[in-house]
């Protein structure tokens, strides 16, 4: 019998193509990792990987063994996992609704999406609240909550009353948020066309959004969910006028998870927890 402590470096290895990746992934040096291969094809009696130039690639015997360890690993890490504090990815309007939780630690969602995919892959994150991330046929993605935009100004504005009209809101210079992963502004992606807007800032976070703001001529946009922050700023929130499609936030998850009623427990109460009036 195999020693089970071979399996995760082999599929690491396997499934991120690279030693030192694997070594990062599971926090061990890289001749731990290479040693740990070494046993465990001496163990199988066959190689699992051969050398092409610079890279490794796995031969026919480990593309077998990775689908049978890999849904193995995944039954029993599934089985004992929530016993110790679940990591929680999430975007950062979804953090400010969810209150303090002992058995949840909350992390602000990484910007790119194939290192918020890699991290659950690797059980770096059980659990991920966010929006539009490519599709795996390795994961699970539900629905979790809704969110829309408001505009905001300060609240001592000389120009804007209660209500913004579109030529109001044209002639204004804003501050725009960034969306990182569809390298657009995001006013422009919710509303499904382009605005020719003067853009004073750009920046790329909420906190930034509403210094920026503050205590200027500028009109920007704002998570609904993040309004009564804002407020606590002095702002004033003012509804858009034209049209934007709200924005649809999921729950991202390993399959491992599906039956797992801890999980699935805690999926509930955090759906619960982001519903919005």
């Amino acid at each position: 019998m195999f020693d089970l402590n071979l399996v995760r470096p082999f599929l690491a290895v396997y499934n991120l193509g690279t030693i030192t990746k694997a070594a990062d992934a599971l926090s061990l040096t890289q001749p731990a990792v290479s040693s740990a291969i070494k046993r465990f094809e001496t163990a199988l009696g066959y190689p699992l990987f051969v050398r092409m130039g610079r890279k490794i690639e796995p031969t026919s015997r480990a593309h077998q063994l990775a689908t049978q360890l890999g849904v193995a690993l995944e039954l029993m890490d599934g089985a004992v996992a929530i016993e110790s504090k679940m990591i929680v990815y999430a975007s950062f309007n979804a953090i400010s609704l969810l209150p303090e939780m002992p058995n949840v630690q909350l992390i602000e969602s990484p910007r790119g999406e194939e290192d918020i995919l890699q991290d659950i892959r690797l059980n770096k994150a059980d659990l991920v609240i966010d929006y539009n991330l490519p599709r795996d046929s390795g994961l699970n993605f539900e629905p979790a909550f809704s969110d829309e935009l408001m505009l905001m100004c300060d609240k001592e504005h000389p120009a804007v009353g209660d209500t913004i009209s579109i030529e109001q809101y044209l002639d204004s210079e804003h501050v725009t948020l960034k969306l990182v992963r569809k390298n657009a502004q995001i006013v422009d992606v919710l509303a499904g066309k382009s605005f020719s807007r003067k853009v004073a800032i750009e920046v790329s976070n909420i906190t930034n959004l509403i210094i920026a703001t503050k205590g200027t001529r500028y009109i920007s946009a704002i998570p609904k969910s993040m309004v009564n922050v804002a407020e606590k700023f002095g702002m004033k929130i003012l509804q858009p006028p034209f049209h934007m499609r709200k924005v649809e936030f999921e729950f991202t998850y390993h399959k491992k998870y599906q039956n797992n009623a801890a999980h699935k427990a805690l999926r509930d109460q955090f759906r619960d927890l982001l519903k919005q009036d």
